[in-house]
């Protein structure tokens, strides 16, 4: 049984299809490429699944149980997190303050434990941010850990964004465009964290148009345009199938 399974999804904006009949099975581990070109329907698919997009047909499954239909914080605390394409960053916090704001799914004691500062309280924090800063110090940021938030580079805040996602404990953890607007040094960093990250045991998901990166990470590639998948198999075979080359750079160049 495939970890995260997609049926016939199919999701529909009026009569426009931004995805449609979309089977995808991802499996334990692996680090899934999803690409295409602009309005291919990527990001509309990782919205699918995160719960922030109900699919107007088909059925998704996350370790056999059906999640199409479920709210997103719902979906995030079965495992399942992702990252946006833009810097997301809390005003005014520091970068270990961002993390502890992003690991409440990991907290197990309720609210009036944490009102009243009980001792179990205060034993999960500790546990809870000894477990932040292992992340900070596994993405090689951990220098940056008391500096606000908004004064890290360009590079550093999308890293952050990802450790903060990190911070929820998942076991899926969808990544959309995280090298946009990064040098090439900058890029490479994010695919290091990356790779260290899948060691971890958690499988990723990942949307990215710069294809250095993802033939650098991707141990498998779907490919959609207009919202189909038209291509699902090894990075480089993929790259090199005139149906893909198609669909990036036109009939022409074909």
């Amino acid at each position: 049984m495939a970890l995260l399974e997609l049926n016939d999804v199919t999701k529909l904006f009026g009569k426009l299809a931004a995805v449609e009949d979309i089977d995808l099975q991802v499996e334990e581990g692996e680090i899934l490429g999803i690409v295409g070109p602009n309005g291919s329907g990527k990001t509309t698919l990782i919205n699918l699944i995160s719960g922030y997009y109900k699919p107007t047909r088909g059925d998704i499954y996350f370790k056999g149980r059906k999640i199409s239909g479920l709210r997103p914080d719902q979906i995030a605390r079965l495992g399942i997190v992702r990252t946006f394409q833009s810097n997301v960053l809390f005003e005014g916090a520091s970068v270990i303050e961002s993390m502890m704001i992003s690991s409440r799914l990991q907290y197990k004691t309720s609210d009036w434990q944490a009102f009243f500062n009980t001792r179990t309280y205060k034993d999960e924090q500790e546990k809870v941010v000894g477990n932040l800063l292992e992340t900070l110090q596994l993405l090689d940021i951990f220098n940056e850990t008391f500096r606000p938030a908004a004064a890290l580079s360009h590079g550093y805040q999308r890293m952050l964004g990802i450790a903060a996602a990190l911070a929820a404990n998942p076991s899926v953890l969808m990544l959309d465009e995280p090298t946009t607007g990064m040098n090439h040094e900058e890029a490479m960093f994010v695919v290091e964290n990356i790779k260290k990250i899948n060691q971890q045991g958690i499988t990723v998901l990942l949307i990215e148009h710069n294809m250095k990166v993802l033939l650098g990470v991707a141990t498998r590639v779907v490919v959609l345009s207009f919202g189909n998948k038209i291509a699902d198999g090894d990075p480089y075979e993929m790259m090199s199938k005139p149906e893909v080359i198609e669909a990036y750079l036109g009939t022409e160049t074909v």
